[in-house]
């Protein structure tokens, strides 16, 4: 008996974006109206533009990968 693995092709590494060296961890913010999306979080709090309003992941600006 031996091992085989269950795919020959390989898994893609797991980047991770990240800001000044802190990572975005994707979250799933919900408004009150009850749209959904995804957000980026830091240390917990939702990342926001200027004006206040929550940005989209992928609308992110980030300076680094990890």
């Amino acid at each position: 008996m031996g091992f085989k693995p269950a795919s020959s092709v390989l898994k893609p590494k797991d980047y991770k974006r990240c800001i000044d060296g802190i990572v975005i961890k994707p979250t799933l913010f919900v408004s009150k109206s009850g749209k959904q999306m995804m957000a980026g979080s830091i240390d917990g709090e939702i990342i926001v533009d200027k004006d206040g309003k929550v940005l989209p992941l992928h609308h992110v600006k980030h300076n680094g990968i990890l």
